[in-house]
């Protein structure tokens, strides 16, 4: 049973906490507008309905993980660690996977339907969506190269809106350029993965066999890959920071700082001897990330303008 519970994948639930950054921006703009009339209230069924939104989310991404690695087992066979997990070393049953993935699909939409508006509904059927169009053929995007990693980093901005709709009426939309930065960092993110992933497998036809993008990839289009990305999120942050809280461009060099720190781990020798996934679990990765996280917060929900006494440089400019 627990080898069942283990393609369920409930430690990569933690992905789920993007979901708080939709509740975020939900709040900080509906509720805490810098003009206007605010557009909802926060109350302690605020708080209730946020937490209930990370369970349906919990549900559907274990639904994608099974897919995934029931579809992936021929390949994870060919992996140096991955070749352990339960389908691929026929621990499991793939018939009972089936059954248990379309039990976790009636519970997420279930819940979906009775507790939250058809907004959140929706964001939930894209994030399943999202895990067909990623795994299955004839599409399967996953193997196909820089395609995979804007594939696989949608799923940012659909645990955006999952966080969005579970607080605000479906018939509002978080601004776009706020979408497009968390879809960048999504996709930074994965290209750090992608890239320590190619590295750690070490065998350019073991890594191309494993997985066929790789028969792409270098690691100088990689690390390309890395730095476009991360620059097309400064640029869309940039545009949402000016537009809706121009006091967050104070936070703009810790996300930089945090930006390099993030591509150091990446691109570390001691990275390319780890799995992927402990990408983010480096000190110096959390702690920036964290203070990133408190000061924005911070700065969100300053009611003063900093960026006044700042103003006079625009003057010397003119």
């Amino acid at each position: 049973m627990l080898e069942y519970f283990k393609v369920m994948r409930p430690d990569h639930w933690l992905k789920n906490i993007f979901i708080v950054f939709g509740h975020l921006v939900a709040v900080v703009l509906l509720a805490y507008p810098i003009k206007g009339t605010p557009e909802m209230t926060v109350t302690w069924h605020t708080v209730v309905m946020a937490v209930l939104s990370l369970i349906p989310a919990c549900f559907i991404a274990s639904a994608n993980y099974i897919m995934n690695e029931i579809l992936d087992a021929p390949f994870d066979r060919l992996h140096p660690t991955k070749k352990d997990r339960p389908v691929p070393s026929g621990k499991v049953k793939e018939s009972w996977l089936w059954a248990l993935m379309a039990v976790l699909c009636v519970l997420g939409f279930g819940m979906s339907v009775l507790v939250f508006n058809a907004g959140y509904t929706i964001a939930l059927g894209l994030l399943l969506l999202s895990g067909l169009v990623y795994n299955v053929q004839p599409l399967r995007v996953k193997d196909r190269a820089f395609l995979d990693v804007v594939a696989e980093s949608f799923n940012n901005p659909i645990r955006l809106w999952l966080g969005w709709y579970a607080l605000a009426p479906a018939t509002s939309f978080p601004p776009l350029s706020i979408v497009m930065a968390w879809w960048f960092f999504g996709a930074l993110l994965m290209a750090g993965k992608r890239y320590a992933e190619f590295r750690f497998i070490g065998d350019a036809q073991r890594s191309g066999s494993y997985r066929k993008s790789f028969q792409v990839y270098t690691e100088k289009s990689l690390i390309l890959s890395m730095v476009t990305h991360a620059n097309f999120f400064c640029f869309c942050m940039g545009i949402a920071i000016t537009t809706y809280r121009p006091n967050l461009v104070f936070v703009f060099p810790l996300v930089v700082i945090a930006i390099c720190v993030y591509l150091n781990r990446a691109m570390s020798e001691e990275e390319a001897r780890l799995e992927p996934e402990h990408l983010l679990t480096s000190p110096m990765v959390i702690a920036c990330t964290a203070a990133v996280v408190l000061i924005s917060g911070f700065l969100a929900w300053t009611k003063a303008d900093l960026t006044t006494p700042f103003r006079f440089f625009q003057l010397i400019g003119g």
